[in-house]
């Protein structure tokens, strides 16, 4: 009984983050990886953007930007995306809070 309610939570805990998930990974060749930190302020949010442009002009198939902190952060695409050369990701964290990230990016595989 103690392993089903530990089980629920870790389910519970991994649904609270807001993870970015675009396009897919599946037989696509990872081009980019990026780890995204920022110390918390207190009381403020922190707002950062992240830019990425490939430069052998490779269109991008997929984005996978997760929260290692598992917080309430949240990202958002601003510019270009999947079917793109380019990304440009803003990332907000939560008041108070750092950011955390490892941004994935993939393109096709030639």
């Amino acid at each position: 009984m103690k392993a089903i309610i530990f089980i629920v939570l870790l389910v519970c805990l991994q649904l609270q983050a807001k993870d970015l998930i675009l396009g897919t990974r599946i037989n696509n060749l990872l081009i980019s990886t990026q780890k995204v930190v920022f110390s918390g302020i207190p009381l403020i949010r922190r707002d950062k953007d992240y830019v990425y442009t490939d430069s052998k002009q490779r269109i991008i198939k997929g984005v996978i930007a997760r929260d290692l902190s598992r917080t309430d952060a949240e990202v958002t695409v601003t510019a270009g995306g999947v079917g793109e050369t380019h990304i440009t990701l803003h990332l907000r964290s939560a008041r108070g809070e750092g950011l955390n990230y490892l941004i994935l990016i993939f393109s096709q595989n030639k």
